[in-house]
């Protein structure tokens, strides 16, 4: 197992652990039995004392210790004792969390020691294809050269295609973004495209083209159709603690036959794997984007400018994983004048939400998430109520709740379903809604 000296935190028989050496020396008088016996069968497995050392573990296991330290070093121990099935289900349980790449290697291993080449070599190409450490993507290479896969071991630049498709019922259909909903419901039918490809540089830097596509029909009410296109150009660089990339982005949008949106803007990433502000997170990232928006030849209201902050992190406990996001939306549009009346598209939002997952086995998870978002509008509206104006500015307060669940069909392709709920309370009142939506989707990545 010489990938798990690599990783730093995932380490049973070589130095350092998520428990590293240092704590492991420190007076352990008061701590749980679970981890007391997690501690004592890594030390006995450093002795070599296998069968002792799973002993422990498994104590640990059943003392209601669920972590992917132990997982993984369950997972060494079986496969040193020859326990395939055992090592696999231990290994599978890491395939949902950052340490994913290094589970598909060691699950590489398992297919080797039972001699089923076509299983090992799809995990270790998908090691070499990932955006793992280099290292960890060198021994998948080796391991596929040795046995005879010369163009899978080729050092291809990355590439990654996404695809969705999606059949749903929408109980209140949306008109344009900020305008009243529909009040009435109808099916629909959603595909999702999205690709990239590094067009120039190696695999921890140079520049990648990036498209996406999605499109939603409802097959009773064509006007509310949409479709959106966007490509990408963008520099990207990786090291082991954070990845970067500032890119160049065009996209366009329709609403029904028309066209809606032109933007073009610039957009920058950060992200770690582990979040360098000193708390028990296990990875974060943050985005900065803006743009310049034409509005279609029907919708000038829409000329103007956007920009958008967003900002993620996570956390895992066991089979649980943790999620909050945070939004800052601004717009300064044209906006709507007809005559006395006017109507503002130019909305600051506010938004948070968060999402709770848990991997019931290493094929299906279970999640929750919910959401708050506060948008108050640059400019009063002006409306006409009978013979009165009335002028109103327009602040909302959107809650949403949604749960879904998850199934993998197989390494790359996931079918999902999920049901949400909105709830948007505005000052004036043709604004305010209730909204379900509920949807099957098939996902993959190739």
């Amino acid at each position: 197992m010489l990938a798990a000296c690599l990783t730093r935190k995932l380490l049973l028989s070589c130095s350092l652990l998520l428990v590293s050496v240092p704590s492991l020396a420190q007076d352990t008088s008061g701590e749980a039995p679970a981890q007391a016996d997690f501690r004592k069968g890594v030390e006995l497995f450093q002795q070599g004392d296998l069968k002792a050392a799973r002993q422990r573990l498994e104590a640990a296991r059943a003392g209601g210790l669920d972590s992917m330290t132990l997982h993984y070093n369950l997972g060494v121990v079986y496969y040193r004792l020859g326990q395939l099935d055992a090592a696999e289900e231990s290994f599978a349980r890491l395939l949902s969390s950052p340490h994913e790449i290094l589970a598909r290697y060691n699950l590489g291993l398992i297919a080797l020691a039972r001699n089923d080449e076509a299983v090992a070599r799809d995990y270790f190409l998908s090691v070499v294809e990932s955006d793992g450490p280099g290292k960890l993507q060198d021994l998948a290479r080796t391991r596929l050269s040795d046995m005879g896969s010369q163009v899978a071991v080729s050092d291809r630049s990355p590439r990654r295609l996404y695809l969705a498709a999606s059949g749903g019922y929408d109980s209140n259909i949306a008109g344009l973004p900020e305008t009243a909903t529909t009040r009435e419901g109808g099916l629909f039918l959603d595909a999702v495209v999205a690709g990239s490809v590094r067009v120039r540089g190696d695999r921890n830097t140079g520049w990648d083209l990036e498209g996406a596509f999605f499109g939603r029909d409802y097959p009773d009410d064509d006007d509310y159709n949409t479709k959106f296109l966007q490509g990408k150009l963008a520099w990207s660089e990786q090291d082991a603690g954070r990845s970067r990339q500032l890119g160049m982005v065009l996209s366009q949008s329709w609403f029904g036959p028309d066209a809606f949106e032109t933007r073009y803007g610039v957009e920058g990433l950060i992200a770690w794997p582990q979040c360098p502000v000193g708390l028990p997170i296990d990875g974060c990232d943050m985005s900065l984007a803006a743009a310049r928006v034409d509005g279609g030849s029907s919708f000038e209201a829409y000329d103007g400018q956007w920009y958008r902050l967003r900002a993620r992190a996570g956390r895992w406990f066991g089979a649980w994983n943790l999620e909050g996001k945070y939004l800052l939306e601004l717009n300064n549009r044209s906006d709507l004048n007809s005559g006395s009346q006017f109507v503002s598209v130019s909305p600051q939002h506010h938004a948070v939400e968060a999402s709770a997952r848990y991997s019931v086995r290493p094929d299906i998870v279970l999640g929750a998430m919910g959401g708050f978002r506060y948008s108050r509008y640059q400019d009063p509206h002006r409306l006409l109520e009978g013979d009165t104006l009335v002028v109103e500015r327009r602040t909302d307060r959107r809650w949403e709740a949604g749960t879904f669940a998850e199934y993998g069909l197989s390494r790359r392709w996931l079918l999902r379903g999920e049901w949400l709920f909105r709830d948007n309370s505005s000052r004036i009142d043709s604004y305010s809604y209730q909204r379900h939506t509920f949807m099957v989707t098939l996902e993959g990545v190739l």
